[in-house]
This record gives C-alpha cells, structure tokens and sequence, in this order.
C-alpha cells in the first residue's frame, strides 16, 4: 500500500524494511530521529490469511509487536498515527458493517490485527482505517462465491484510502467499495477464475465482511 500511496503523492516517505524495520524499536528510533513528519500511516502487515492459521508467529512479530513499536514512538513524539486495520476484525455474521459495531474476530490473522487496532485507539491522536484490498491481480486460481466483500483492487482502494489518511480524521473510519462476492470481484481482473465454497475451506471464514 504504501508504494501506491506515494504514487499518488510524491511528498509521502515510504522507507523499506531495511530503512525501517517496525520489530526493532532502535531501527524505529534512528528513522524517526533522523526524518521530520508529523503523521505516521501504517500499512506494514503480516497479511497472509491462510498461512497465520499455522505459521502465526510472524503475525504476532509484526502486527501486534511491531505495531506497538510504532505506536510507542508516536507517543513519545506526539505524531498522528493512521494505522490501516481490516473489515475482518468482524465475525462477518451480518456484513454491511458500520464504525461502532462490536469487534468479534475469527481467525488468527483477524484477531492479530484486531488486537493491534485496539492499541492503537487508545492513542487519541490516531485514525484506524478499516478496509481491505487485493493487489493489482486477484492472487489465487479459485475464488469465493459464498462470501460477500467490499474489498477490491489496490489502484482502486489507494485513492480513497490516502483521501482518508489527509482528511484529519481521529477515532476509525471506513474505506470500501463496492458490495459483491469475492468470485464477482476476482472475474474482474480474471475471467478463467474458478468457483470455490467456504465450506470447502479447512479453516474458518467470515460470510460477509462489507463494510458501510
């Protein structure tokens, strides 16, 4: 994302994880020591869905722990920090979600980022943008046709999602698109996509994550 939010804006850092590696709070540090700005957005995460189910350590390292590492320094230096959260802090029961509905996580990614969104609003000088996005391709051979989103392609998202980040919003907000199914969404950018169930998963998977 944030690649693709400095395509927008020239003016915008986007340090690599080498320049800024958010598990070490001296590489945090020396970063933040050595670059005027006055708000943060973080878009660094762990996103992988499928692999935090077993492999969820790095989720902890980087979404939760790293998290914390940014947001400590924010403090300290009184910096805004947008932090880009997921609709899949919600258990996807209902869909069509608004900003003040309760959080019910479902997976271990979900529940990695909702654990970080949770630290983060008790900065008030933070905004949590909840949303969600695919990259410039839909990244499997099969897609949901029993799950409805309002996720869609980064190209898309990254506009509405910077117009948020500028809008000097504290407190959560929404950025989506539109409503539909994942296969719906996929067929956009892939039309020899395949139909695939939620059932058909080994893990489990909310049914209905829009956002409004």
């Amino acid at each position: 994302m944030g690649t693709e939010l400095r395509k927008l804006n020239s003016e915008l850092l986007c340090p690599t994880s080498n320049e800024l590696d958010i598990t070490n709070p001296e590489s945090i540090n020396n970063y933040f020591s050595s670059n005027t700005f006055e708000v943060v957005i973080h878009a660094a995460a762990y996103t992988d869905v499928t692999k935090t189910e077993k492999d969820f350590e790095n989720a902890l390292d980087i979404n939760i722990a790293g998290t914390y590492n940014l947001l400590k320094s924010c403090i300290s230096r009184n910096i805004k920090l947008i932090y880009i959260s997921t609709d899949y802090v919600f258990d996807g029961e209902e869909g069509d979600y608004k900003p003040s509905d309760p959080l019910n996580p479902l997976t271990k990614y979900a529940k990695s980022k909702a654990a970080a969104e949770l630290m983060v609003r008790m900065y008030d000088n933070s905004l949590c943008i909840r949303t969600s996005f695919f990259g410039s391709s839909f990244p499997y051979d099969k897609a949901l046709e029993d799950q409805w989103t309002t996720k869609d392609y980064i190209d898309v998202m990254a506009p509405k999602i910077l117009k948020e980040c500028l809008s000097g919003k504290t407190g959560i907000s929404h950025c989506y698109s539109k409503k539909r199914t994942v296969y719906n969404l996929a067929k956009i950018r892939n039309k020899n996509i395949s139909k695939i169930k939620r059932k058909d998963l080994d893990f489990v998977i909310p049914r209905d994550t829009s956002l409004c």
